[in-house]
């Protein structure tokens, strides 16, 4: 027996156990010191309820926050870790049922440098395709062109394309799934729906192209250089879903600017932004040097409001 009548393999369990909470005492005190949470006055309620037009979010983004309309206006939030906006300090009537608890997220090392570097020389490859079909500038969102890709590509060019899904799906979707379900189960639980019925419905479609199935998380991806740089809403998104935001690359600016808020938060290379793009206002700051390709996964409004088969009237 050792001192204070406990046996050698009492005195082991104890260490162990004081031990390990020590351990999670410094994981916790490591977590906090990489955590931002940023309180917001009031639930950005503006675009909730308006017709879609991008004329008008630019006028009451220009009559209500001429303040905090320009980029250099706004405040920047740390370039580095965790950030979270949260919502429950919010009187609970103003913040609508089905609202996640958080309006932004931003995730530290989300993506690792080889796949970030994975992602681009995708995005080369297919560019190097030639993609057929080019879309002009949107001037409700972007100064710059986009891409529009579909079944219309070359053989060729849908070979690449399916090769940069599959990368996203394996490396990027099962990520994205797992902060669905921490951070916004009732969500994941809904968009888990919406996964089974759109295979009910295009499982044909699935077995041809497997790699367009990204297990539920996000149903769209779209990509394009450098960023958005008008302010705008994502009408296509759902107001309840996240739309995830990453970017590769070398570059200088390009933040995610929101001017109901009054800030603007870095998205760099490994970093994954989480947002609520269909309630919230928002734009890219200019890409004052060099190449900056941003990648948003997201989900469109009508599939996941049509998940439990049922009709659906959207007014907004």
């Amino acid at each position: 027996m050792g001192r204070g009548g406990r046996s050698e393999s009492s005195h082991a369990k104890l260490y162990k156990r004081w031990g390990g909470r020590r351990d999670i005492e410094k994981v916790k005190e490591a977590v906090k010191k990489d955590l931002y949470i940023h309180k917001i006055e009031e639930f950005p309620s503006d675009f909730l309820a308006i017709r879609r037009s991008g004329k008008t979010v630019r006028k009451i983004v220009k009559k209500k926050y001429f303040a905090t309309s320009m980029p250099q206006q706004l405040k920047m939030l740390p370039s580095k870790g965790k950030i979270l906006l949260p919502l429950d300090h919010l009187p609970p009537a103003s913040v609508p049922d089905d609202i996640p608890p958080y309006l932004i997220m931003r995730f530290e090392h989300f993506i690792t440098v080889k796949q970030q570097k994975g992602l681009r020389a995708r995005w080369d490859r297919l560019l190097q395709t030639k993609p057929k079909h080019l879309l002009k500038q949107d001037k409700n969102r972007s100064a710059t062109d986009a891409y529009h890709l579909g079944t219309w590509e070359s053989p060729e060019a849908i070979k690449v394309m399916d090769d940069l899904l599959f990368f996203i799906k394996s490396t990027i979707a099962p990520k994205i799934a797992t902060v669905f379900k921490d951070h916004a189960p009732t969500q994941w639980e809904a968009l888990q729906k919406a996964n089974t019925r759109v295979h009910q419905y295009l499982e044909h479609k699935y077995q041809l192209r497997p790699n367009l199935d990204m297990g539920g998380p996000f149903f769209a991806i779209a990509a394009k250089e450098s960023g958005s740089g008008v302010v705008h809403i994502d009408w296509n998104d759902d107001r309840a879903l996240y739309a995830f935001v990453f970017a590769v690359g070398d570059w200088e600016g390009g933040e995610f600017c929101a001017p109901q808020l009054g800030i603007k938060i870095p998205v760099r290379p490994g970093q994954v932004l989480a947002v609520l793009a269909r309630v919230l206002a928002h734009f890219s700051a200019p890409v004052t040097s060099g190449r900056r390709i941003v990648f948003t996964c997201f989900t469109d409004r009508l599939l996941f409001r049509h998940r439990d088969d049922m009709p659906v009237v959207i007014l907004a």
